[in-house]
């Protein structure tokens, strides 16, 4: 198995803060030439190769097989496991899972940036986003959100209207991604409220998973111009 160190000198990624003890989050950086590492490095399996090669664009290649890199040696670390042995099948939901070990995992990137997650508790979902400034949040939060989330961004302005709208939305999609679901579906049927402790996860009457009411989520520290969450269910 190849250090951590050695191998992080590649990717350059960084432990997040994390209130929760059976928690491990990583910052990683996935700007750069995947061509320019050796093989052995990325550690990808043919299945994660052929994924890659679908994108369009050379550089959302390069960050799809980054962020899987760094996702197969950070889970090799935590399992004592070689990197490019570790195998991985479709749990609950089509939720990517490692095959012969219980530890859970998930992984989102956006921009030059990837936010991987590992818990020995249970489920974990995790998402980081780019925040784009030119966007019309109110709009997109009537589509998405429950109304009363939209309500309370129309009470905010500017710089603090976009934030807190990233901050909901990655939530949101923390959430739905430690059950497995993609963040098309049910993303009304619970609230997000930001308070100054943290984040609240509420469910609405009749939602899809009565387990929603005992999910943590917390926002996560990441560079400016960035937002990223975690969930736990």
């Amino acid at each position: 198995m190849q250090p951590a160190e050695h191998v992080n000198a590649h990717f350059g990624w960084r432990r997040a803060p994390c209130v929760d003890a059976d928690v491990r989050l990583w910052l990683v950086n996935v700007d750069a030439d995947p061509a320019a590492l050796p093989g052995t490095t990325l550690a990808l399996s043919q299945d994660e190769i052929d994924r890659a090669n679908r994108f369009i664009r050379p550089e959302d290649r390069a960050r799809y097989m980054l962020t899987r890199a760094a996702l197969r040696h950070l889970l090799a670390e935590a399992t004592g496991r070689e990197a490019q042995t570790l195998a991985f099948c479709a749990g609950q939901y089509g939720k990517p899972a490692l095959v012969g070990d219980d530890l859970q995992f998930n992984a989102s990137h956006s921009g030059a940036l990837a936010l991987i997650g590992v818990s020995a508790r249970g489920p974990i979902g995790v998402d980081i986003e780019q925040m784009r400034e030119a966007i019309d949040e109110l709009r997109l939060a009537e589509n998405f959100f429950r109304e009363d989330e939209h309500n309370f961004l129309a009470g905010l302005a500017g710089g603090r209207r976009l934030e807190a709208f990233y901050r909901i939305w990655t939530a949101k999609e923390a959430v739905l991604k430690a059950f497995g679901f993609g963040i098309t579906a049910y993303l009304k049927d619970f609230r997000v409220r930001l308070n100054p402790a943290g984040i609240d996860i509420e469910p609405a009457p009749g939602c899809f998973k009565p387990e929603l009411a005992a999910v943590r989520a917390a926002s996560v520290e990441a560079p400016a111009g960035y937002a990223a969450a975690y969930a736990l269910a």
